[in-house]
């Protein structure tokens, strides 16, 4: 059973991974593969606050954010990359493999 993770967590991993500070969280907004990561963490792991992070990110509505989370799913499955950052993120939250 996967376990409620609050968002200020993912977003301070992603940043982590990253090299971005906490304060400039919204340049995850201008990198697509930070933005596609989110969403399918949140997703995942059904994260209570996902109306907050959509607001804190001005992610406008929610056809905006499942049209981010279908590109999400698509990246993780093409790019090798991309698959590595996730699961580096996901060892960080402490929800490993």
């Amino acid at each position: 059973m996967l376990k409620n993770i609050d968002y200020e967590k993912i977003i301070e991993a992603i940043c982590y991974v990253k090299g971005i500070k906490r304060h400039e969280s919204l340049k995850i907004l201008k990198d697509r593969e930070c933005r596609y990561i989110l969403f399918l963490v949140l997703q995942k792991h059904k994260c209570d606050d996902v109306e907050i992070a959509y607001k804190n990110f001005l992610i406008s509505s929610k056809r905006a954010a499942n049209y981010g989370l279908k590109k999400a799913e698509e990246r993780f499955f093409i790019n090798k990359e991309f698959r590595e950052m996730y699961f580096e993120i996901e060892n960080i939250l402490g929800i490993g493999k």
